[in-house]
């Protein structure tokens, strides 16, 4: 019933202007946009993700539900990784990962509002099932396996410190990208536990 009142297309219209002026942002400070940070790659996939549930809101397909579900947990586990991880790493530079350039768009703003978007006012039919959940980290999975692949064949170097397979032990490689993708399966679970709660509750 929420969505009906327009607020789904407000939260998205305002997260695809965001994204776009990040993406101005990066491109006036460094020139390009560099794909192989996973929160550029998140938040595009995301600002996608939010253009095609626009286009199919009145009947939105199963795909689109599963895109938008998720690159909303993509973004979230983005702004979680700068909180816990990124943040201790970096002398808890608040201002360098949370404030600065484009950082305030695609580590704070787009992914809270695409959280309050999803959980209170989007439709989705998925069912919380380990299907589904494991669907929802194929991009995050996905991203990790290229990467290390990258880092391995020194074609890039990083672009994390836990990417950087020539700087610390393989084990800690490995215990990284379990940690990652046991905790993104884990938020998977709990995003759409939030969002049947909501359901029941309204």
């Amino acid at each position: 019933m929420k969505n009906k009142f327009g607020v789904d297309i407000a939260l998205n219209v305002v997260i695809i202007v965001l994204e776009i002026i990040a993406c101005i942002i990066f491109m006036e400070s460094v020139g390009s946009i560099d794909l192989t940070y996973y929160t550029i790659d998140s938040n595009l996939f995301l600002f996608i993700s939010c253009i095609l549930y626009l286009a199919f809101r009145k009947n939105t397909p199963r795909i689109v539900q599963l895109f938008k579900y998720s690159s909303t947990l993509s973004v979230l586990i983005t702004f979680l990784v700068v909180i816990f991880v990124l943040m201790p790493m970096y002398d808890f530079n608040y201002h360098f990962l949370l404030l600065d350039g484009p950082a305030i768009y695609v580590h704070v703003l787009c992914p809270i509002l695409a959280c309050i978007s999803f959980i209170l006012f989007e439709r989705n039919d998925l069912e919380n099932t380990f299907k589904n959940n494991l669907r929802a980290i194929y991009f995050t999975i996905a991203y990790g396996i290229i990467l290390i692949i990258l880092n391995v064949e020194k074609i890039v170097v990083g672009p994390y410190p836990f990417l950087k397979v020539y700087e610390q032990p393989l084990f800690m490689t490995v215990f990284w990208l379990v940690l990652i993708f046991g905790v993104a399966f884990i938020l998977a679970r709990l995003l759409l536990m939030i969002k049947d709660l909501d359901r029941i509750l309204n």
